[in-house]
């Protein structure tokens, strides 16, 4: 399916070789995790370009695929104008949305070449059956650490606290390393939709929401629930947390092949907005991830993608209020022939912690 993705954009520019350059698309590729590299693809032969850092790895390792032949090098250009003009190739196409503007002129000036970007942002958003079980995996971990979090949190522990149980709980599951930094909220800083976990006591009655995922194989999960500390909590921020949980049932139940991105954004805003709380939703519905954490397709007013079988999106509606506090609950969600199916666990509904 990859090379089939790579053709096409040869096809679509005339080109006949891409030069993969970010750690990304070459690991999507190749499945062959590096700092450093490049991968030159053409319809005949894929060479994955590697220094004295990581050759041995890549030739010992029994995942690299898609790749013909890997290469030493100190001399980059030397060896990339080697096959350039061994292959008689006029056209190489570059990755315009990661490559820095620095980097593009190195590739103009050296390259013996045409040398033209391309934006390669949607090249990541159908995945196949191996990349499914990467996520799928990394969903299953957070769904163990999500378990272990609700029987160690205690009233009277800071953010900060909570956080780094998080960070140790993950790696003792499996994880690689986290995707992203752990989000906790807890009272009115529930509010804010990316704090950042502080010194704050989480209290009695306290709602606290937790984002957080991890990187299982190099692809990502992404998980946010909001949890109350005790029975008691604050009664506008019950109301809300039902209203999230139903925008969000709306949401994720429309996701099926066929259906825009800024539909399901739209879907899950006018419901919140149909009970007042339009305001307080502030950011896009979900985005797609894998490799990174935030890739396309995004769920949001400017989402303009058509789902498709194999995208792996999420959907996260939430309600925030200044002084008060807020609620976001996030899933991810696999895009399947019919519909849609979970990836994260469906584990949504309040949960309360005695």
């Amino acid at each position: 399916m990859k090379k089939e993705i790579l053709n096409k954009i040869l096809k679509e520019t005339g080109a006949q070789a891409i030069l993969l350059y970010s750690p990304q698309n070459r690991y999507w590729f190749s499945r062959f995790q590096s700092s450093l590299g490049y991968v030159l693809y053409t319809e005949d032969e894929s060479i994955l370009f590697l220094d004295g850092r990581y050759i041995t790895a890549a030739r010992e390792s029994d995942s690299v695929t898609n790749i013909d032949k890997i290469l030493e090098f100190k001399k980059i250009y030397e060896l990339l104008n080697h096959e350039i003009e061994n292959k008689n190739i006029k056209k190489v196409i570059f990755e315009s949305d990661w490559v820095y503007c620095s980097q593009a002129d190195l590739f103009k000036k050296h390259l013996k070449s045409e040398v033209e970007g391309y934006n390669f942002e949607s090249v990541r958003m159908i995945k196949d059956q191996w990349e499914i079980c990467q996520i799928r995996k990394a969903c299953d971990i957070t769904h163990e650490v999500f378990l272990e979090v609700l029987s160690y949190v205690k009233p009277g522990m800071t953010e900060i606290q909570l956080s780094n149980f998080v960070t140790n709980t993950f790696l003792q599951k499996g994880a690689q390393k986290l995707s992203f930094d752990t989000i906790v909220a807890s009272g009115k800083n529930g509010s804010k939709p990316h704090a950042v976990p502080s010194d704050k006591v989480i209290n009695e009655n306290d709602f606290v929401t937790l984002d957080m995922g991890c990187e299982y194989n190099g692809y990502c999960s992404d998980q946010t629930r909001t949890f109350v500390m005790g029975e008691n909590g604050n009664p506008i921020i019950n109301e809300i947390y039902q209203i999230v949980y139903e925008a969000q049932e709306l949401g994720i139940n429309s996701i099926k092949p066929g259906v825009k991105t800024s539909e399901i954004h739209k879907i899950c805003f006018d419901y919140i907005d149909s009970k007042g709380y339009g305001e307080y939703f502030t950011h896009g519905t979900g985005h797609g991830l894998g490799i990174e954490i935030h890739e396309e397709p995004y769920n949001s007013v400017a989402g303009d993608k058509i789902l498709e079988e194999g995208m792996c999106v999420t959907v996260e509606p939430g309600i925030y209020i200044p002084g008060t506090g807020g609620v976001r609950i996030e899933d991810d969600i696999l895009v399947t022939s019919k519909g849609f199916d979970y990836l994260t666990t469906p584990l949504r509904k309040l949960q309360i912690v005695k």
